[in-house]
Protein backbone atom coordinates (compact mmCIF):
# COMPACT_ATOMS: atom_id res chain seq x y z
CA UNK A 1 0.00 0.00 0.00
CA UNK A 2 1.47 3.03 -0.66
CA UNK A 3 1.87 5.70 1.74
CA UNK A 4 1.75 8.50 -0.16
CA UNK A 5 -0.58 10.11 -3.19
CA UNK A 6 2.90 10.47 -5.68
CA UNK A 7 3.44 6.41 -4.70
CA UNK A 8 -0.01 5.48 -5.67
CA UNK A 9 -0.11 7.43 -8.70
CA UNK A 10 3.00 5.01 -9.40
CA UNK A 11 1.45 2.22 -8.45
CA UNK A 12 -1.39 2.97 -10.60
CA UNK A 13 0.79 4.24 -14.05
CA UNK A 14 2.56 0.90 -13.87
CA UNK A 15 -0.59 -0.67 -13.84
CA UNK A 16 -1.42 1.36 -16.95
CA UNK A 17 1.76 0.58 -18.46
CA UNK A 18 1.18 -3.07 -18.22
CA UNK A 19 -2.08 -2.99 -20.64
CA UNK A 20 -0.23 -0.72 -23.51
CA UNK A 21 0.79 -2.60 -26.03
CA UNK A 22 -1.40 -5.61 -24.88
CA UNK A 23 -4.28 -4.67 -27.90
CA UNK A 24 -7.35 -3.79 -25.96
CA UNK A 25 -7.63 -0.02 -26.67
CA UNK A 26 -10.69 0.20 -24.47
CA UNK A 27 -9.23 -1.92 -21.77
CA UNK A 28 -6.65 0.63 -21.60
CA UNK A 29 -8.41 3.55 -22.08
CA UNK A 30 -10.82 2.39 -19.12
CA UNK A 31 -7.66 2.01 -16.74
CA UNK A 32 -5.88 5.24 -17.83
CA UNK A 33 -9.59 7.43 -16.85
CA UNK A 34 -10.33 5.24 -13.79
CA UNK A 35 -6.42 5.86 -12.59
CA UNK A 36 -6.53 9.47 -13.28
CA UNK A 37 -9.94 9.56 -11.12
CA UNK A 38 -8.53 7.55 -8.42
CA UNK A 39 -5.81 10.61 -8.07
CA UNK A 40 -8.06 13.45 -8.64
CA UNK A 41 -10.26 12.51 -5.98
CA UNK A 42 -7.55 12.31 -3.95
CA UNK A 43 -6.45 15.57 -4.34
CA UNK A 44 -6.22 18.28 -2.09
CA UNK A 45 -4.37 21.15 -1.71
CA UNK A 46 -1.52 21.05 -4.41
CA UNK A 47 1.60 19.98 -2.01
CA UNK A 48 4.46 18.80 -3.80
CA UNK A 49 3.15 15.09 -3.67
CA UNK A 50 0.00 16.10 -5.47
CA UNK A 51 1.89 17.59 -8.17
CA UNK A 52 4.15 14.78 -8.37
CA UNK A 53 1.33 12.74 -8.82
CA UNK A 54 -1.00 14.88 -11.09
CA UNK A 55 2.45 14.84 -13.11
CA UNK A 56 2.09 11.35 -13.65
CA UNK A 57 -1.19 11.36 -14.41
CA UNK A 58 -0.54 13.69 -17.42
CA UNK A 59 2.46 11.33 -18.29
CA UNK A 60 -0.41 8.43 -18.94
CA UNK A 61 -3.44 10.16 -19.83
CA UNK A 62 -0.96 11.35 -23.14
CA UNK A 63 0.83 7.71 -23.68
CA UNK A 64 -2.70 6.14 -23.35
CA UNK A 65 -4.34 8.50 -25.78
CA UNK A 66 -1.67 8.50 -28.18
CA UNK A 67 -1.31 4.29 -27.96
CA UNK A 68 -5.22 4.72 -29.11
CA UNK A 69 -4.88 7.01 -32.35
CA UNK A 70 -4.58 5.18 -35.61
CA UNK A 71 -2.60 7.54 -37.22
CA UNK A 72 1.17 6.12 -36.37
CA UNK A 73 0.80 3.40 -38.75
CA UNK A 74 -1.45 2.08 -42.12
CA UNK A 75 -4.35 -0.66 -40.92
CA UNK A 76 -6.68 -3.18 -42.61
CA UNK A 77 -8.24 -2.71 -38.68
CA UNK A 78 -11.80 -0.79 -38.62
CA UNK A 79 -11.53 2.57 -36.64
CA UNK A 80 -13.41 1.95 -33.67
CA UNK A 81 -15.15 5.43 -33.01
CA UNK A 82 -15.85 4.78 -29.81
CA UNK A 83 -12.21 4.21 -28.34
CA UNK A 84 -11.36 7.20 -30.63
CA UNK A 85 -13.83 9.62 -28.45
CA UNK A 86 -12.51 8.16 -25.50
CA UNK A 87 -8.87 8.79 -26.35
CA UNK A 88 -9.53 12.47 -27.20
CA UNK A 89 -11.18 13.07 -23.73
CA UNK A 90 -8.05 11.18 -22.04
CA UNK A 91 -5.86 13.82 -24.88
CA UNK A 92 -7.95 16.58 -23.87
CA UNK A 93 -7.06 16.06 -19.65
CA UNK A 94 -3.91 15.37 -19.86
CA UNK A 95 -3.54 18.97 -21.92
CA UNK A 96 -5.85 20.38 -19.24
CA UNK A 97 -3.48 19.03 -16.66
CA UNK A 98 -0.25 20.67 -18.93
CA UNK A 99 -1.85 24.16 -18.21
CA UNK A 100 -2.74 23.85 -14.43
CA UNK A 101 0.36 21.96 -13.42
CA UNK A 102 1.74 25.51 -15.83
CA UNK A 103 4.41 22.69 -17.73
CA UNK A 104 6.31 24.48 -21.01
CA UNK A 105 4.85 25.72 -23.83
CA UNK A 106 6.65 22.71 -25.34
CA UNK A 107 4.25 20.41 -23.51
CA UNK A 108 1.44 22.29 -24.32
CA UNK A 109 2.25 22.24 -27.66
CA UNK A 110 2.18 18.68 -28.14
CA UNK A 111 -0.69 18.45 -25.90
CA UNK A 112 -2.58 20.53 -28.12
CA UNK A 113 -1.57 18.61 -30.84
CA UNK A 114 -2.51 15.54 -29.83
CA UNK A 115 -6.02 16.38 -29.28
CA UNK A 116 -6.05 18.03 -32.94
CA UNK A 117 -4.60 14.47 -34.06
CA UNK A 118 -8.08 12.99 -33.09
CA UNK A 119 -10.05 15.58 -34.45
CA UNK A 120 -8.20 14.45 -37.56
CA UNK A 121 -9.27 10.62 -37.27
CA UNK A 122 -13.10 11.58 -36.33
CA UNK A 123 -13.31 13.83 -39.34
CA UNK A 124 -13.14 17.01 -37.68
CA UNK A 125 -10.59 18.78 -40.27
CA UNK A 126 -11.66 22.32 -39.09
CA UNK A 127 -10.98 21.79 -35.84
CA UNK A 128 -7.77 19.88 -36.46
CA UNK A 129 -6.69 22.29 -38.66
CA UNK A 130 -7.42 24.99 -35.85
CA UNK A 131 -6.17 22.93 -33.22
CA UNK A 132 -2.76 22.22 -35.24
CA UNK A 133 -2.30 26.08 -36.03
CA UNK A 134 -2.21 26.65 -31.98
CA UNK A 135 -0.32 24.05 -31.20
CA UNK A 136 2.65 25.33 -34.01
CA UNK A 137 2.10 28.72 -32.12
CA UNK A 138 3.30 27.16 -28.92
CA UNK A 139 6.41 25.31 -30.53
CA UNK A 140 7.44 28.43 -31.86
CA UNK A 141 7.45 30.14 -28.63
CA UNK A 142 9.49 27.01 -27.25
CA UNK A 143 11.97 27.68 -30.29
CA UNK A 144 11.38 24.26 -31.69
CA UNK A 145 11.84 24.73 -35.23
CA UNK A 146 11.79 21.26 -36.74
CA UNK A 147 8.35 20.74 -34.24
CA UNK A 148 7.05 24.01 -36.06
CA UNK A 149 7.56 22.42 -39.63
CA UNK A 150 6.22 19.31 -38.69
CA UNK A 151 3.02 20.65 -37.09
CA UNK A 152 2.15 22.56 -40.85
CA UNK A 153 2.72 19.00 -42.15
CA UNK A 154 -0.29 18.12 -40.30
CA UNK A 155 -2.13 21.28 -40.72
CA UNK A 156 -1.50 20.43 -44.96
CA UNK A 157 -2.93 16.83 -44.48
CA UNK A 158 -6.06 18.55 -42.33
CA UNK A 159 -6.57 20.61 -45.57
CA UNK A 160 -5.89 17.93 -48.09
CA UNK A 161 -8.02 14.73 -46.45
CA UNK A 162 -11.22 17.46 -45.71
CA UNK A 163 -13.30 17.34 -48.43
CA UNK A 164 -14.20 21.33 -48.56
CA UNK A 165 -10.77 22.40 -47.47
CA UNK A 166 -9.03 19.73 -50.17
CA UNK A 167 -5.18 21.52 -50.96
CA UNK A 168 -3.76 20.88 -54.62
CA UNK A 169 -2.38 17.82 -55.36
CA UNK A 170 0.41 17.30 -52.23
CA UNK A 171 2.64 20.22 -53.06
CA UNK A 172 1.55 21.85 -49.49
CA UNK A 173 2.96 18.81 -48.06
CA UNK A 174 5.83 17.93 -50.18
CA UNK A 175 7.11 21.36 -49.62
CA UNK A 176 7.21 21.36 -45.65
CA UNK A 177 8.98 17.50 -45.97
CA UNK A 178 11.44 19.27 -48.34
CA UNK A 179 12.05 22.13 -45.73
CA UNK A 180 12.09 19.91 -43.02
CA UNK A 181 15.12 17.64 -45.10
CA UNK A 182 16.47 20.61 -45.73
CA UNK A 183 16.78 21.49 -41.86
CA UNK A 184 18.97 18.77 -40.66
CA UNK A 185 16.93 17.93 -37.43
CA UNK A 186 18.15 14.75 -35.51
CA UNK A 187 14.29 13.33 -36.17
CA UNK A 188 13.97 14.56 -39.67
CA UNK A 189 13.78 11.68 -41.34
CA UNK A 190 11.07 10.01 -38.68
CA UNK A 191 9.02 13.11 -39.21
CA UNK A 192 8.61 12.93 -42.86
CA UNK A 193 7.97 9.46 -42.69
CA UNK A 194 5.36 10.23 -39.86
CA UNK A 195 3.74 12.72 -41.71
CA UNK A 196 3.54 10.06 -45.25
CA UNK A 197 1.98 7.99 -43.05
CA UNK A 198 -0.76 9.71 -41.79
CA UNK A 199 -1.47 11.04 -45.04
CA UNK A 200 -1.96 7.62 -46.40
CA UNK A 201 -3.61 6.64 -43.10
CA UNK A 202 -6.01 9.22 -43.95
CA UNK A 203 -6.44 9.68 -47.44
CA UNK A 204 -7.50 5.82 -47.27
CA UNK A 205 -10.00 6.23 -45.13
CA UNK A 206 -11.54 9.19 -47.05
CA UNK A 207 -11.61 7.35 -50.18
CA UNK A 208 -13.07 4.24 -48.54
Amino acid sequence: MADTLAGLAGLLETQVKALRGAGDDAALLAAARDAADQIERGCGARDGDARDALMMVQRWTFNAAADCWPGWSVSDKPINQDNLLAARELAERSLALVRSLGLAPLREGTGVWMVGAFDLALGRYDDASRLFCEAREHYVVASAPGLVLLTEGYVAIARRVGKDQASPGGEDLDQICTRIAAGAFEDGHEWIAQLRTVLDVFARRNNS
